[in-house]
């Protein structure tokens, strides 16, 4: 079989939409071996998890020291997560090179994972034995394992790819001055609208102020359209003006031990009449159904992101570092949101 290479895309929204589908591969390669745990199925393989040694040995060459014991089962997990979403990178812009790699609808990029990470990387390291040495059922188990980490990420993938083609294409029509289109919440492209007005409301989760005042600025700049509808004030110096100095407030509040939890009605509440206005805004300011998937990404997205972070927060030892990533993903979410929704609908989306 010949390999066929493909030049016409530029690698980033590959690499992109890469990185997030491996980390949805890797949540569901996890709760796939936790289905399997039920079944009184384990992969044989006693002691640590290579996951917790690899932390902790990065552990130690970034501290000099090693983590406590109580923080390893965390910290296990986000290696974890980080090296799911890394391959998912890889794979993501090796796809767009040589379709071929999506072969079996991502099985085959599982196998070959399975068998440069836990097969080559993961003894050669130290991190576990070598295949010879390995229990015999840790082997099927890992493939099987695997098959679902590919066929997983490569669905996400596929997914993802419009969303960051998308944010490729804004970023050009930003750049040479075209006129933005417009999302459309009637016709075969309502869904697109309404999971674009979700993913920009989810970005309250972490920050309330986040797509509120991402919106305002686009609305401001004309990339968002909102004339002659109720929320025509978000376009306004006076809504920038006040929604920008909120935001940048909130960034510091958010560090505060004082600051109440999130998942406290008011933060809730807040969060979730946040993404309902950025949603509907985000979709020409008279759409109910885009506020309703903007407050239900905004609810979602705070107990998942309280969830994320405790466990997160409590695995590094320290809250700023994951709160300062929390920023970055808020804000710049809620800008990569606004700029795939100036992009022509009807462009092409084959993967």
């Amino acid at each position: 079989m010949s390999l066929t290479l493909q030049h016409k895309d530029s690698p980033l929204p590959g690499l992109a939409s890469g990185l997030a589908a491996g980390l949805i591969g890797a949540v569901a390669m996890t709760a796939f071996q936790a289905l399997l745990a039920r079944a009184s199925i384990t992969s044989g393989v006693s002691g640590r998890p290579s996951t917790e040694k690899a932390a902790d040995q990065a552990a130690r060459l970034t501290t000099g020291h090693s983590l406590p014991r109580s923080a390893l089962p965390v910290a296990g997990e986000a290696v974890h997560y980080l090296i799911g979403s890394l391959v998912g990178g890889a794979y993501g812009m090796a796809a767009g090179l040589v379709p071929q790699v999506t072969a079996v609808r991502g099985a085959a990029f599982g196998w070959v994972a399975a068998t440069v990470v836990d097969e080559t990387l993961v003894p050669a390291f130290g991190f576990g034995d070598p295949f010879w040495k390995a229990p015999l059922i840790s082997h099927p188990y890992s493939y099987v394992s695997h098959t679902v980490f590919g066929m997983s990420t490569e669905a996400a993938r596929k997914l993802f790819l419009p969303f960051f083609r998308d944010v490729k294409t804004g970023i050009g029509i930003v750049r040479n001055g075209e006129q933005p289109a417009r999302l459309q919440t009637e016709g075969s492209t309502r869904w697109r609208t309404l999971g674009l007005a979700f993913l920009l409301g989810a970005t309250a989760g972490p920050r309330t102020n986040a797509p509120l005042a991402t919106v305002s600025w686009a609305a401001r700049l004309g990339l968002v359209d909102v004339s002659g509808s109720p929320l025509a004030f978000l376009s306004s110096k006076a809504a920038v003006g006040v929604l920008s100095p909120m935001a940048i407030g909130e960034l510091v509040a958010d560090k505060l031990p004082s600051t109440p939890s999130r998942t406290e009605p008011l933060g809730v509440g807040a969060r979730a009449v946040s993404g309902a206005i950025s949603g509907a805004a985000l979709a020409g300011g008279r759409s109910p159904s885009a506020a309703l998937a903007g407050a239900a990404g905004a609810v979602a997205a705070t107990y998942l992101g309280y969830l994320l972070r405790t466990r997160l927060s409590r695995a590094v030892g320290r809250d700023w570092p994951v709160a300062a990533t929390e920023d970055l993903l808020a804000f710049g979410g809620a800008a990569l949101v606004c700029l795939a929704a100036i992009a022509p609908q009807d462009q092409d989306r084959g993967a």
